[in-house]
């Protein structure tokens, strides 16, 4: 083998492809490799920001059973090797109108019998004041939910692969993938790269490397506001405050957190469908009306209405059409794992599907049982 292939090529430094990293590394790939676009960290993806939401409550029972994974396994694998926290438990509540939508949370964790309770809006309001619980007739307690510490996540992994002498080309556009070449070509700004196998996690721009994801990939720019509510501020802090989420149908899903590694506490719009937005093109600056959106949720949703605008930012949502996570392998070369279309609740998983990329890439096939039942939901046959 020549000496500048590498064992492995992993393409986007997000969340997926510092895992894919860490992992293949614990597979035992000795040449490694990072391309990523932009620097590790940079704002115009989806693994940016202070903090993520994890928790058990899931729509579907083989995510709930993934979920149970992560939180046993790899959550604190990845902690212990990192040698520092990122997962700080935080009860969640999850909220919505009888729609089938939320329906299917109910019966997912009811199915699964994890940590999560079903109680009664008047019960929740007793323990979370903050909230008016209005139009609800049940609430999901989380008991398992935590708030990921997301920048110490991607600077943990970005340290991890440094010390596992990764190289890491930054600032560095791919333009095209062979697969059918062996080793496998990649064209870059930086010129032509070889490798044995490959992960290619590339979150928005995925759909351009792989011209066979552009019908079944849409992406969906978020606003995502931070702000400081009246009255006491302890009452927003992790602990009395939950981590949060609103269901209701179609694009009618909000959610949120304590303020955690920056100032103001988070309130954003999920937004699935209806939009396709250019991940090439970056806002100047955010909207109003997106602002105005959720001041017109603050106010029906929390008890407390004065709540004033601290920041706000951006991120990208890589939207399958089903919601459900593309980990797969490539259509024309088995020795290519592509990771997309995680639709903005890929961060909490990200220890886990890095994992199933890496051993994808690397033998062909998912070790943990959990996964390989689920592969039907991340097939690209079910991607349209």
């Amino acid at each position: 083998m020549r000496g500048d292939t590498f064992d492995a090529l992993v393409i986007g430094g997000g969340i997926n492809g510092l895992s894919a990293l860490y992992h293949l590394a614990r597979l035992g790939a000795k040449r490694l490799g990072l391309v990523e676009r932009f620097s590790i960290g940079h704002d115009r993806g989806s693994s940016h920001g202070a903090a993520r939401i994890t928790r058990s409550a899931y729509g579907a029972p083989e995510y709930v059973r993934l979920m149970q994974w992560v939180h046993a396994e790899e959550w604190p694998r990845l902690e212990r090797d990192a040698g520092r926290r990122l997962l700080y438990p935080n009860r969640g509540l999850f909220i919505g109108p009888p729609c089938e939508y939320f329906n299917k949370y109910i019966q997912a964790v009811q199915q699964e019998g994890v940590d999560v309770e079903a109680i009664t809006p008047g019960e929740a309001r007793a323990s979370y004041p903050q909230f008016t619980f209005e139009n609800v007739e049940t609430v999901l307690l989380d008991k398992t939910s935590a708030i990921v510490s997301a920048k110490e996540t991607v600077e943990s992994l970005a340290a991890l692969a440094r010390d596992n002498d990764v190289r890491l080309l930054e600032n560095t556009v791919v333009h095209e993938i062979d697969p059918v070449t062996d080793p496998i070509t990649v064209a870059t700004s930086a010129g032509s790269l070889r490798a044995e196998r490959m992960v290619v996690a590339a979150g928005a721009w995925a759909r351009d490397l792989l011209p066979f994801l552009a019908s079944r990939l849409t992406v969906a720019r978020q606003t995502v506001g931070y702000f400081t509510p009246a009255g006491s501020p302890d009452a927003y802090q992790p602990g009395p405050f939950p981590v949060w989420m609103y269901m209701g149908e179609e694009n009618d899903v909000f959610y949120g957190m304590p303020e955690f590694g920056r100032a103001g506490v988070k309130v954003a719009r999920h937004i699935r469908y209806g939009t396709d937005d250019d991940p090439d093109t970056a806002p100047d600056s955010v909207q109003e009306d997106k602002i105005d959106d959720l001041d017109r949720f603050i106010s029906g949703f929390f008890s407390s209405t004065a709540w004033t605008l601290a920041d706000a930012e951006h991120c990208l949502y890589t939207v399958s059409p089903n919601e459900d996570f593309i980990i797969d392998l490539h259509p024309d070369n088995p020795r290519i794992a592509i990771g997309a279309g995680f639709s903005g609740h890929g961060f909490k998983f990200g220890p886990l599907t890095g994992r199933l990329l890496a051993e994808l890439a690397w033998d062909g096939q998912m070790s943990i049982p959990e996964a390989a039942t689920a592969r039907r939901l991340f097939s690209l046959a079910d991607k349209g």
